[in-house]
């Protein structure tokens, strides 16, 4: 196993161990690796592109940066679909135009190969390939694991590695939460040695408030966590770090554990490990949340809920999450779950101007994998996206025809027009197989059922991904 997969996948100093000839002997048939087919391989190239050509009619008021993360091997084929190295695919807009698209690398030290062989990894040493966010005056790219790496958002160059004046000792896990009306950023990191936990609160400046480590029952993989008005929930589910996938060689040592706990933890946003108070919840794995909100003595917490996931191994893809609301009531100290919606989906995405709050509408991915071989994913497992009304259960689709290949969907504000909930766009990176070519396609987020409103058709492929931003240009120029 190549250290930078390792270090995506576990974060601590066991590459050495994972290299050896033992280990090799020990490895098990390789899975069929879809993530070399179609969309998904690595491109070989960093570009700029400034001749760029708009279909339709962008919005004036997108006037800023859509950047999307994703993992780009720049070493040979990955071991797992997780593995490889950070790639930003940037395009600016300004007053209806597309000024430039740009992918760069995040130039870590896995990425330059300047990590040692032995030894535990640096909390620098990571891929950087998850995530990003924006906050402190800061782009931040993140990963599953070690130091966030801050990104020019005028080119998309790497600055370095961001540490909060060594505040920040270990891991910050890809999906803080930005609390809109303070601008609090609310983040943690996992790991799989104690603390198995630590939870962070940062302001409105960038300047780190708090590192509170938490006591969890074991080594969880927790990829998202919960933030509410006054609380913060953390996800305790059955997906586990195993020293038996590390032996046998699986390209991501994590797997599902029917013996491991499954609970959510509420701490206050000021609070202590000794204030986390753990909910039983019904057995199952979450990668995302779309948005959490109190209600009265009630916190709900609405995320796309596996009933399992990584059976077999890492590479068992094959189940669908479905939107689903879990309910803890603090005077009772009891939970439920409800299952929101029928229709498979991924990737939920909210207005990050309701994020901890109250909302209305969601969006995702709408996904297909019942029925398919273990552990593929192809260009056709993405349909299409999906609009959630939460207050009249009603959803409202657009599905793309079958050469499309559709990643996740941001949501981009009409600032001056935000006279409701939902009046904006959303922005996605979309494959057409037909060209192999990709394009930023633009969706009225009031009105998805009509499609695109605008397109930026690319001289180049934007590898399937994972998640992106929308920074506007007022926030950074």
């Amino acid at each position: 196993m190549k250290r930078r997969h390792f270090v995506q996948g576990a974060g601590i100093g066991l590459s050495a161990l994972a290299g050896s000839s033992i280990l090799t002997a020990c490895a098990k048939q390789e899975p069929y690796k879809f993530w070399l087919d179609g969309n998904y391989p690595p491109v070989s190239e960093q570009v700029t592109e400034t001749n760029l050509k708009v279909e339709g009619s962008l919005p004036p008021e997108l006037n800023g940066l859509y950047v999307r993360n994703g993992t780009n091997a720049s070493t040979g084929p990955s071991d797992h679909f997780f593995g490889g190295d950070g790639m930003l695919h940037g395009i600016r807009l300004e007053n209806g135009s597309a000024k430039w698209y740009r992918n760069r690398y995040v130039d870590t030290p896995v990425y330059r190969q300047e990590t040692s062989g032995f030894g535990a990894p640096k909390p620098e040493d990571t891929t950087s390939a998850v995530s990003l966010i924006y906050h402190g005056n800061k782009l931040l790219s993140l990963g599953e694991f070690g130091y966030p790496y801050e990104i020019n958002p005028e080119d998309l160059s790497t600055e370095g590695f961001h540490n909060y004046q060594g505040k920040l000792s270990g891991n910050m896990t890809a999906h803080p939460r930005i609390d809109p009306e303070t601008g609090e950023m609310i983040s943690f990191g996992y790991n799989v040695t104690r603390p198995y936990v630590t939870y962070m609160r940062i302001d409105a400046g960038g300047n780190m408030l708090q590192v509170e480590p938490i006591e969890t029952d074991g080594p969880a993989m927790m990829h998202d966590f919960a933030v509410t008005k006054d609380y913060v929930v953390f996800l305790e589910t059955k997906v586990l770090f195993s020293w038996l996938q590390v032996i046998t060689g699986d390209g991501l040592p994590f797997r599902w554990d029917d013996n491991a706990a499954c609970r959510f933890g509420v701490m206050p946003r000021e609070g202590t490990n000794a204030e986390v108070r753990w909910f039983d919840v019904p057995s199952c794995f979450i990668f995302h949340v779309m948005n959490s909100f109190q209600e009265g003595h009630q916190i709900h917490v609405d995320a796309a809920r596996y009933d399992k996931l990584w059976v077999k191994d890492s590479h068992d893809f094959n189940h669908p999450a479905h939107l689903s609301r879990f309910t803890l009531d603090l005077d009772s100290g009891k939970s439920s779950v409800a299952r929101l919606f029928e229709r498979p989906m991924e990737f939920p995405q909210v207005n990050r101007s309701h994020w901890t709050v109250p909302y209305r509408y969601g969006y995702s991915l709408i996904t297909d994998v019942d029925g398919r071989p273990f552990g593929e994913l192809t260009s056709e497992t993405a349909k299409g996206y999906m609009k959630y009304d939460l207050q009249t259960n009603e959803t409202t689709s657009f599905e793309v025809k079958e050469q499309y290949a559709p990643g996740e969907a941001v949501f981009a504000s009409a600032d001056h027009l935000a006279s409701s909930e939902d009046n904006g766009y959303l922005l996605s990176y979309v494959y057409d197989s037909a060209t192999e070519l990709s394009a930023l396609w633009v969706m009225d987020a009031t009105n998805l059922a009509q499609g695109t409103i605008a397109k930026v058709p690319l001289p180049v492929r934007v590898p399937q991904g994972f998640h992106g931003l929308w920074v506007p240009a007022s926030d950074y120029t």
